[in-house]
């Protein structure tokens, strides 16, 4: 029999394999179990993995995955020396990081006054997640560019902006993975020397602390080099910049991709490539992909208002600011990230037709709709 031990928030796994499987949860706030006997280890992003953690593989693990989209906190190199297969669950939650852009970004332009078609955004990095904010960016006629030079060098058909262009963009957001070294590094990639001579409007960080200098940034916005900022990663994450936090539109606790719907995916995806690599069927799971009936009764609402009646990120921006000042911060960081049901994603969310009239935004955002009965 196939032995599996998971974290026990990588959402919904067992729904997505079969019965056989013997599937053992852990708590990642408490120390990891013996790894002896396991065919599989699967972790989040807070789990970090290397030699100090796990310096004897024992024979019996096979393949060690991450519920998250990026794997920075694996020692890749390590695992794969030793025999060991990595999987993710990369892209997962690309929808969900882009509609906290867009929708952080609609909110901003209401409450600043400020036409988003009038303004260039600067997406730094190309991959699954950065290609839909440039997609949800389109939807909505706003004119961007995107900057990867690394998939500019593995996709002959794909031509990166220059850096100068996307440095000259008034709004700049970032969806890289965090890179220390190599030729291509994103650690600090946004810092003094990028800042100096520059003004943007707005910088949104939803990929991975660490990305942009916090320092820098801080200095940025105290000499008005930069007019507003939007964070959901932090540098050193769970121990978030308070200082940041205040000067900040919108801070939220690394929830930019959590969404019923990116958490189902990231479950999927794991399960699919287990059973590649392991020789399993899966069961079906198209039943744990329903959308959900909204009952708002309020035919008043102004689009602001539905917004954040659709998304939390206000609620999370609103509790993240609330811990400032607590000692046990770094711990009630995590709580916020677990402890909140996940929001579903737009298209997954059906109002009443009559609610949403002449909000065309809802629409493009894909919100569905139904007739109420007579």
């Amino acid at each position: 029999m196939l032995r599996i031990l998971t974290d026990q928030n990588i959402y919904k796994l067992d729904q997505f394999l079969p019965e056989e499987i013997e599937l053992i949860t852990y708590d990642p706030e408490r120390p990891m179990p013996g790894l002896e006997g396991f065919d599989a280890l699967l972790v989040r992003s807070l789990t970090k993995l290397n030699e100090l953690i796990i310096p004897v593989i024992p024979e019996s693990l096979k393949l060690i995955g991450t519920g998250s989209s990026g794997s920075d906190h694996i020692d890749i190199d390590y695992f794969e020396k030793k025999g060991v297969k990595l999987i993710d669950a990369k892209g997962s939650n690309a929808n969900a990081v882009s509609e906290y852009v867009i929708t952080s970004l609609l909110l901003w332009s209401i409450k600043k006054s400020r036409n988003l078609s009038n303004l260039k955004i600067g997406i730094i990095g190309a991959g699954a997640t950065g290609t839909s904010v440039k997609n949800q960016l389109s939807k909505f006629g706003i004119p961007s560019c995107s900057y990867d030079p690394p998939r500019q060098v593995r996709e002959s058909d794909f031509e990166s902006a220059s850096l100068d262009e996307v440095l000259s963009c008034d709004i700049l957001t970032f969806h890289v993975p965090l890179i220390r070294k190599g030729d291509h590094t994103t650690f600090h990639w946004l810092d003094e020397e990028k800042l100096h001579g520059r003004s943007f409007e707005l910088v949104i960080n939803a990929s991975r602390g660490g990305v942009i200098n916090e320092l820098a940034l801080l200095e940025a916005i105290e000499n008005n080099i930069i007019s507003d900022v939007i964070i959901d990663v932090w540098e050193d994450e769970p121990n978030f910049n308070t200082a940041l936090v205040e000067k900040a539109f919108i801070a939220t606790p690394h929830i930019a991709g959590y969404s019923e719907q990116a958490k189902l995916n990231a479950s999927k995806m794991l399960a699919e490539k287990l059973s590649l690599f392991f020789e399993f069927d899966l069961p079906d799971y198209s039943c744990l992909y329903t959308p959900k009936r909204l009952d708002i009764a309020n035919l008043n609402y102004s689009l602001y208002e539905f917004i954040l009646r659709l998304h939390p990120l206000r609620e999370y921006d609103a509790d993240l600011r609330e811990l400032c000042l607590r000692p046990d911060k770094k711990i009630l960081f995590q709580r916020l990230r677990i402890d909140r049901p996940y929001r579903f994603e737009y298209p997954y969310l059906e109002l009443c037709k009559n609610l949403i009239n002449g909000l065309e935004t809802l629409n493009i955002l894909g919100v569905k709709t139904f007739n109420e009965n007579p």
